[in-house]
């Protein structure tokens, strides 16, 4: 484990520990108590650390281990960056399903895969090579199909009437979560094979 490991897997969890709070606001949570929301600032980059370290003790069992464990760091950075964005623009228009999610959520999903491609090029990867048109291109690619799975989820559940009393907020999320797992496992495996073979 290297220092660039220690160091990025801290700046991952401050900035998890920042974009939790856009969710949070859009969904209510914790405003009574808004004063603590300092304290996921402080125990992300704590969280982020072990799950470096477990991940590299565990590379001994297989190098894969240690590579997933930064992609789904970068993707839980990645994630909330995505949906911060969104509850973000949800909470200020007010707007929770429909046309205008898509757009919002292509938004939003636009800034997290750039995102995305920097922090796995240079990190997850690790190829530190420049970055090369093909290979953006292919990133760019195997995302857009990452997106249209991910908005298709949004939209379906979306358009469907909330389930066991939940807000247009917390729906909105939960479509959020479906769409994000979908294209989430679609991603690690387009990137693996696609974009950065070795």
């Amino acid at each position: 484990m290297s220092k660039k490991d220690i160091i990025f897997s801290v700046i991952i969890g401050l900035l998890i520990g920042f974009l939790i709070w856009p969710l949070w606001l859009n969904l209510g949570v914790l405003l009574n108590y808004w004063s603590y929301r300092w304290v996921v600032v402080i125990v992300c980059p704590v969280i982020a650390i072990l799950v470096v370290i477990v991940a590299f003790w565990l590379r001994k069992i297989s190098a894969v281990i240690w590579q997933f464990a930064k992609y789904a760091l970068v993707g839980v950075l990645n994630t909330l960056l995505d949906f911060g964005i969104l509850n973000l623009l949800s909470y200020v228009t007010k707007i929770y399903q429909g046309g205008w999610i898509i757009f919002f959520n292509f938004f939003s999903f636009f800034i997290a895969n750039i995102n995305s491609y920097f922090w796995n090029k240079y990190w997850t990867f690790d190829r530190g090579d420049k970055a090369k048109t093909q290979e953006f291109a292919k990133f760019f690619v195997v995302s857009l199909i990452g997106f249209g799975l991910n908005s298709f989820v949004l939209w379906a559940i979306t358009s469907v009437s909330p389930l066991m009393n939940l807000t247009p907020p917390q729906w909105e999320n939960v479509g959020k979560l479906g769409g994000t797992i979908v294209s989430l496992i679609w991603n690690f495996v387009g990137y693996k094979i696609f974009v950065f073979k070795k």
